[in-house]
């Protein structure tokens, strides 16, 4: 893989250096005998000299005898600053057009020459070019000169060591190019080989990613992987961590199905057989006990539903002016009426006896109550549970007990739909999805829910919810 990606990116970078180096000589060739102008009346684009030159030669030979252009050529001549100057074949000038003083009448075979190579020798600079043309059975020489600051010319000349010197610089730059793209590529490529192999690695489930150093351009990719890797293994914790939980649930909850079941069957066969004589009061106690074990099961039932229909957001709830006051005090009285909690310290603190807010108060009774209960058959008899209603910018629930706390490995796992305490006792079974449904209770009216706790210290719950004025979605 590593050499896979290296190679192309040699191939893709030796080609667009070649290409580079090509059109940098592509241009310098062509512009040998190219040049700009810059007036309007001649012309605003890349020309040659040899044919603009080629066109007044054409005018010169097709004129009259006395080299006489018309004022038109004249015009573009003049406008353009370039001169022109006709030699017969002495080098001796006859003709002339915008010649500046300072150019000479009359010319060696050798200083035209000189001047056509390097204008910057002549009296005035000039960029010049030379046409030697017949008329009438004479020879003469026409001379174009243009502004030097405007059209350059440069003479390539090749020789064989010249030739020698271009190959051997064409070789060493394609050498380098090599080399150099070999390394920039090699570079490149490592890391992308390395983030391949983790990707690679995090697709077969596992989490322990190599270490990148030399990362580069790479290092957001690289870093964000690390995140990926990261998030993946603390889910893939999460995951074994509720499944555990739930291989538990299932196994109690089958528990608690099956007790009762068996209790209901043994009672029921009781009843129906004809080898025992039974009383009527052991009739009524039989039945009442199958009354209880059933509506045990139901009541597991029903929580299964619950949860499920919150899980698929399936709960219709008929949301209306309540006064969570009321409510609170209501649900702290079902529950010390049951003689079980009878003698348990519960007590209500309020700013205000009227605080309301929207909701159904049959959900909001039950997370009240799951939460009281929880206080209660975790802790000691004579824990304290206090309950604080107040109102700042919502309205905020506490309930707070003083008994043993929850660990903080429980306390993750506290809301959790699989999940049960262990030292709940014979006096309170249930589903273990109390506190789940409790919490679904309490967020699917747009409130919210933290837990607070310290083993030895207690724990607390604080609820915050709407209030009227705010309203709450109907999830249905």
């Amino acid at each position: 893989m590593k050499r896979k990606l290296t190679m192309q990116f040699l191939f893709w970078n030796v080609i667009i250096l070649f290409l580079i180096q090509f059109v940098f000589f592509a241009v310098n060739i062509l512009s040998v005998h190219k040049g700009m102008a810059f007036s309007k009346n001649f012309y605003n684009f890349t020309f040659s000299t040899a044919e603009f030159s080629q066109k007044y030669r054409d005018k010169l030979i097709n004129g009259p005898q006395s080299f006489n252009l018309n004022e038109d050529d004249i015009k573009v001549l003049t406008e353009n600053n370039i001169w022109l100057q006709v030699l017969d074949s002495s080098n001796r000038e006859i003709y002339n057009v915008n010649k500046p003083k300072e150019i000479p009448t009359e010319y060696l075979a050798g200083e035209l020459v000189d001047y056509t190579v390097n204008g910057w020798k002549m009296p005035k600079p000039s960029t010049i070019h030379t046409v030697v043309f017949n008329k009438s059975g004479q020879k003469y020489s026409m001379i174009l000169g243009f502004p030097i600051e405007k059209i350059s010319q440069r003479v390539l000349v090749f020789s064989e060591e010249n030739i020698k010197f271009y190959f051997s610089l064409i070789i060493l730059t394609f050498a380098l190019t090599i080399l150099m793209g070999y390394l920039f590529s090699r570079k490149l490529a490592t890391p992308i080989v390395d983030i391949i192999d983790n990707i690679k690695i995090l697709s077969q489930g596992k989490f322990k990613i190599k270490s990148i150093k030399k990362i580069g351009v790479y290092t957001e990719v690289n870093e964000n992987i690390n995140k990926l890797a990261k998030k993946l293994e603390e889910n893939e914790e999460e995951r074994k961590s509720i499944d555990k939980l739930k291989e538990e649930w299932i196994a109690n909850i089958a528990h608690d199905l099956k007790t009762p079941l068996a209790s209901v069957n043994g009672y029921a066969q009781l009843l129906l057989s004809d080898d025992y004589h039974l009383e009527d009061k052991d009739v009524k106690r039989y039945g009442e006990i199958i009354i209880n074990k059933t509506e045990y099961i139901q009541e597991l039932i029903n929580d299964l539903s619950l949860i499920y229909k919150f899980k698929n957001k399936v709960i219709p709830l008929k949301l209306e002016r309540e006064n969570i006051v009321n409510i609170t005090r209501e649900t702290v009285i079902d529950i010390l009426n049951n003689p079980v909690y009878s003698d348990r310290n519960i007590n209500i603190n309020y700013d205000s006896e009227e605080i309301y807010i929207c909701c159904d108060k049959k959900y909001i009774k039950r997370a009240l109550c799951n939460f009281l209960f929880n206080a209660i058959v975790h802790n000691p008899k004579d824990t304290i549970v206090d309950i604080n209603i107040s109102e700042n910018n919502g309205v905020i629930i506490e309930i707070k007990d003083n008994g043993n706390g929850i660990k903080e490995e429980d306390l993750k796992s506290l809301f959790h739909r699989y999940y049960r305490a262990t030292n709940t006792g014979e006096s309170h079974k249930g589903s273990g999805l109390g506190m789940a449904i409790s919490k679904e209770i309490i967020e699917v009216h747009n409130g919210e829910i933290e837990v607070f706790s310290k083993v030895s210290e207690g724990t607390k719950i604080v609820m915050k919810c709407k209030l009227e004025s705010d309203g709450v979605s109907n999830p249905t």
